[in-house]
């Protein structure tokens, strides 16, 4: 599944809600609040896998929001860390 989908499945989310265009500010607080909450349960497979869940959907709502196409960042990324880290090891 395309990593669009997830975005716009949380669009669909906040637009269901009434939170469709809510403050980016916001989420980016909330994405912190729910890291600190991933550290204390890092050794809580089972807690650490929803905050983990729970931070992607507010990625996922931000990329919404802003209108991001993270499959064509995904793949900007992908090829950027393949010459910065896998190419350089076989080089050296």
């Amino acid at each position: 599944m395309s990593l669009n989908n997830y975005r716009d499945e949380a669009g669909d989310f906040l637009e269901k809600i009434g939170a469709k265009n809510s403050d980016i500010d916001g989420k980016v607080k909330m994405l912190e609040d729910e890291f600190n909450i991933l550290k204390e349960f890092i050794n809580e497979p089972n807690r650490m896998n929803h905050q983990v869940y729970d931070m992607l959907f507010l990625l996922f709502e931000i990329a919404y929001e802003a209108n991001f196409d993270i499959d064509a960042e995904w793949n900007k990324g992908r090829i950027r860390k393949q010459k910065k880290y896998v190419e350089q090891i076989l080089n050296d």
